[in-house]
């Protein structure tokens, strides 16, 4: 809940209010969207490639807006309370960083290829065993999200934990100067978004700009175990405290993975031993680096660990889902190399099921290697650990092209259409299997989730 006044609110955004009658009405949250604005909000119409958000002022208005933002000539009510402002989204970003600035807040920032979600729900589970924490909602992680999460917290929030998101250059840095983190992290460095950003040591140098407004006590956590990540940061020379974390007997925060399986995870780190309830090797990077954010913040040893066996997946990420007879890993949110590989190690780790069976999807954003990463993908194809591999999408033929070499063709099957690809697993799956499904977002995978949910064995 905001509590500011529309005075407030105009001297944070850098606007004019249009006319000072109004000055002391209270707003206690903000909407961009009319479909989802609540009666008394502010409505901020956001100028995107293929709209304007000035077109449904009328909308919020009738909704029940209290007011209004409005770039200069673009909407005249006199009657109504308006901030006239330059450029509505530069506004809501300067507007959003003020208010971070006036609250006594520490905000710990989160970037990375994979694992930012998970890392950040992760964080948050721990530190909320002293603290009021508000985290990231969903992916709100660019630079229209990024403001509006920072516009959720209030002023009992002592931790903000938030996501920053990438698909070109100088939009990390951007973010990074609205939150102004006093925790940075990068989780690791993979193929997404090659198509803007070309190469691995690109996305590292893009990834870096999170410690480009970092506070000068502040602490920057990165994954040793990452070559180019590393190499990267050290080439800055910045001056700033960092701490490590991974396999790496040189990192500050060394693990050691001694079981994985479907009940989660038990690891040492410094030789502490601490249990995960969530599945993957992968998640134990992830909890790694929330361990030592939780030290540092002065949480307890044994909170640590009460926290860590009480997380629960986020929606669609890596996510155990127990249908009519036969499980659902559903990691279907995204879809990379790294990703999908570690993906398919999780499947092979899970045990007591019949059938271990892979529906995948097309892997996008990897740029102009995109056909050679797809087939790098089906020759990693293990046969000993897959017994059906169910494939969609163009670029997921080059994977089927692959792995048909070393799976038979009874075992491998390769679709262009949803519909024929979930008749086929139904016909496949049978009671006691579990099914992978992963795919980028775009590609609506959850689709055939749903498909199957209907599915009694």
């Amino acid at each position: 809940m905001l509590n500011l006044t529309l005075k407030e609110i105009t001297q944070l955004a850098g606007g004019e209010l249009n006319n000072e009658k109004f000055e002391d009405l209270v707003i206690n949250d903000v909407s961009i969207d009319t479909r989802t604005l609540n009666q008394d909000d502010l409505y901020i119409p956001i100028i995107g490639e293929n709209f304007d958000g000035h077109k449904f002022i009328d909308s919020a208005i009738m909704k029940g807006a209290k007011a209004i933002f409005s770039e200069q000539g673009k909407f005249v009510k006199d009657d109504f309370p308006i901030i006239y402002v330059n450029d509505t989204t530069e506004a809501l970003q300067d507007f959003s960083s003020k208010y971070r600035q006036s609250l006594d807040i520490k905000i710990i920032a989160i970037t990375g290829s994979n694992g930012k979600t998970s890392t950040k729900d992760l964080i948050s589970k721990i530190l909320e065993e002293k603290y009021v924490v508000s985290k990231t909602i969903g992916n709100l992680n660019n630079h229209i999200g990024l403001p509006l999460t920072l516009l959720k917290f209030n002023k009992d929030t002592n931790i903000g934990v938030v996501e920053m998101g990438t698909d070109g250059f100088g939009q990390i840095e951007v973010l990074s100067k609205i939150a102004r983190p006093d925790i940075a992290i990068i989780t690791n460095i993979g193929d997404s978004h090659l198509e803007e950003l070309k190469t691995k040591e690109n996305i590292a140098k893009e990834k870096l700009h999170i410690i480009d407004y970092l506070a000068e006590d502040g602490v920057f956590y990165y994954n040793l175990d990452d070559p180019i990540l590393t190499s990267e940061y050290k080439k800055l020379n910045k001056n700033i405290r960092d701490i490590s974390f991974g396999k790496d007997p040189k990192a500050d925060y060394r693990l050691n993975i001694i079981e994985s399986n479907n009940k989660g995870s038990l690891f040492t780190l410094n030789d502490d031993f601490y249990n995960l309830t969530l599945i993957g090797k992968h998640q134990v990077y992830n909890a790694s680096v929330a361990i030592a954010v939780a030290e540092e913040m002065g949480i307890e040893e044994d909170k640590i660990k009460h926290a860590l066996l009480e997380n629960e997946a986020s929606s669609m990420r890596t996510e155990l889902m127990n249908m009519n007879g036969f499980d659902i890993l559903n990691d279907s949110y995204k879809s990379n190399p790294q990703s999908l590989l570690t993906a398919l190690d999780t499947l092979s780790i899970l045990d007591g099921y019949r059938n271990k069976i892979a529906i995948l999807g097309d892997m996008l954003e990897l740029g102009e290697n995109e056909e050679e990463l797809h087939r790098n993908i089906g020759r990693q194809i293990d046969p000993n650990n897959l017994d059906y591999l169910l494939l969609f999408g163009p670029l997921s033929k080059y994977i089927y092209e692959e792995a048909v070499k070393v799976m038979s063709k009874n075992r491998v099957f390769y679709f262009d259409n949803k519909d024929k690809l979930v008749d086929k697993a139904k016909y496949i799956i049978k009671r006691g299997d579990i099914v992978l499904v992963k795919a980028s977002r775009s590609m609506h995978l959850e689709e055939i989730i749903e498909s199957l949910g209907n599915l009694t064995l």
